[in-house]
C-alpha cells in the first residue's frame, strides 16, 4: 500500500509539475473515524508528511518520543483526532518547507471581500471597475477573448488582481504571461494554466503572499 500510494505521487508531481502535496484533514481522520480507528495519520507519517500547524507538530514529535521509549505504546484516538485538526504536508525537492502551511484558496477570497468592502462598491460595481482596470493594465497582452467562459475567468481574475497595487509596473513580459495564465484558466483542460501559473514567479508569489493572510 505504501509503495503504491509513494508511486502514486510520484506520477502526480511529474504530471502536475507540483512540489509540495498537502493532505486534507478529513484523509487524516477529522470527522473520519474509519481513519481514525486505521491510524491513518501514521501511515502518512511514515511516508513523510508532516503537520502544518506548529501545534500540531510538537505534538507529533511528542508522540514519536513516547514510541521510541516505548514500542508498545499506541496513540490514543483522542491524539490521532487533535492531529487529524490540521492539514499535513510532503514537500519535494525544489520546496520551500513551510511555504504553504497556511496558504488556503479561501484566504484568498476573504482578502478580496475585504478589498471590495474598503471601496465601498457593491458586487457588481467592484467587478466592473476591476474588470476595467485590468484591461487597462494588460492593454495589448490581454487578447480579447469575448466567450462568455472566459470573461467569467478575466473578472474572477480582475477581483483577484486588486490585490495586486504594483501589477503596473510589472513588465510586458509578465503583463503577457499573465494573460495567457487567464485564457488558460477558462480552457476546458486546466493543466496549461497550473503550468502557465508555476512559471510566473510575481504573479504565484503574490497568490501565495495574500492567501496566507488570515
Amino acid at each position: 500500500m505504501a509503495w503504491t500510494f509513494a508511486q502514486v505521487l510520484r506520477c502526480l508531481s511529474h504530471l502536475t509539475g507540483a512540489t509540495c502535496i498537502s493532505m486534507y484533514p478529513y484523509q487524516l481522520g477529522h470527522h473520519n473515524e474509519e481513519a481514525i480507528e486505521s491510524g491513518a495519520f501514521w501511515f502518512y507519517r511514515k511516508l513523510g508528511f508532516r503537520p502544518g500547524r506548529p501545534d500540531l507538530l510538537r505534538l507529533v514529535e511528542r508522540e514519536e518520543q513516547r514510541i521510541a521509549r516505548d514500542p508498545k505504546h499506541r496513540t490514543s484516538a483522542r491524539t490521532l483526532r487533535r492531529l487529524a485538526e490540521g492539514h499535513a504536508f510532503y514537500e519535494l525537492s525544489g520546496s520551500e518547507t513551510g511555504a504553504w502551511d497556511r496558504f488556503s484558496t479561501r484566504n484568498l477570497g476573504l482578502q478580496v471581500n475585504r478589498r471590495m468592502a474598503r471601496s465601498g462598491k457593491n458586487l457588481d460595481e467592484f467587478k466592473n471597475r476591476s474588470t476595467m482596470r485590468l484591461k487597462r493594465i494588460l492593454d495589448k497582452s490581454y487578447s480579447g477573448h469575448t466567450s462568455p467562459v472566459h470573461g467569467t475567468a478575466f473578472q474572477n481574475f480582475a477581483m483577484l488582481a486588486t490585490l495586486l497595487p504594483d501589477l503596473a509596473s510589472w513588465s510586458t513580459a509578465e503583463k503577457k504571461s499573465f494573460a495567457e495564465i487567464i485564457c488558460a484558466k477558462s480552457s476546458a483542460d486546466e493543466m496549461g494554466y497550473l503550468h502557465l501559473l508555476q512559471t510566473h514567479d510575481k504573479l504565484r508569489d503574490s497568490l501565495l503572499k495574500f492567501g496566507s493572510q488570515i
